[in-house]
């Protein structure tokens, strides 16, 4: 079942949160041109207003106001400001992260996996879109979607080191002794770490769970969700 959610930040400007899973994508399909075309059909939007990432893993941000590649330009994480623009990003386990503040025209969309959460992207996007006082007067807000939680979540020790040396907590064994990750807690310890207050809300939904509605990578799914986001009024 998708979630769609609808946050107002005006009295006339809602942000709209739509993340697409396995019911309502059922052909797996990675074709960028047949991807715009399923999420015209779910928001009614002209394909023309979709907008998608070619992801890489990185810490890449692409601004939809002065890049000169919005065909499919390569990056982790968008930065919006226009009505009626939807910011696509596509996940299998990594985390969808979306921010905005009603003290701010702007909005973004993360994919972050272990990876980009290690290499900061979140913080390098906020810090890149907001203001100072947005970011440390806590009126930002977030939403994380469904994403391979740190209950599920197994890592090699060539990952866990990594994150062991700044932020032991975020890794513990299960019965079996395999290392957990649990990206979310990092990644509540970085922006803490940079001063920036937010209120991240989330369902806490596991890719991973055995009845998930949504495409794990881990669980051998070559499927992508789809976390859209965009701002209407």
């Amino acid at each position: 079942m998708a979630l769609f959610y609808s946050f107002p930040i005006s009295t006339e400007k809602k942000i709209k949160i739509l993340i697409a899973g396995k019911k309502e994508l059922p052909f797996i399909n990675l074709n960028v041109d047949d991807q715009k075309n399923e999420i015209s059909k779910l928001t009614g939007f002209h394909e023309s207003k979709i907008f998608i990432l070619n992801q890489v893993h990185g810490d890449g941000v692409v601004d939809l106001r002065t890049s000169k590649n919005l065909s499919f330009p390569e990056g982790d994480a968008w930065i919006g400001e226009e009505l009626n623009q939807i910011l696509c990003i596509k996940t299998a386990d990594c985390m969808p992260l979306f921010f905005w503040s009603t003290q701010s025209p702007k909005f973004v969309a993360i994919h972050s996996g272990w990876k980009g959460t290690l290499a900061g992207i979140t913080e390098k996007t906020l810090k890149r879109s907001f203001s100072d006082s947005i970011l440390k007067e806590g009126s930002l807000v977030g939403y994380l979607g469904p994403y391979a939680s740190g209950l599920r979540y197994e890592v090699g020790e060539d990952v866990a080191s990594l994150f062991r040396k700044e932020f032991s907590d975020c890794l513990r064994r299960d019965k079996e002794g395999k290392i957990l990750l649990d990206l979310e807690s990092f990644l509540k310890f970085r922006l803490e770490k940079n001063g920036i207050r937010v209120l991240l809300q989330s369902d806490k939904i596991c890719t991973l769970e055995e009845n998930s509605d949504f495409f794990s990578h881990r669980k051998k799914e070559v499927g992508r969700n789809l976390n859209l986001i965009w701002k209407e009024g």
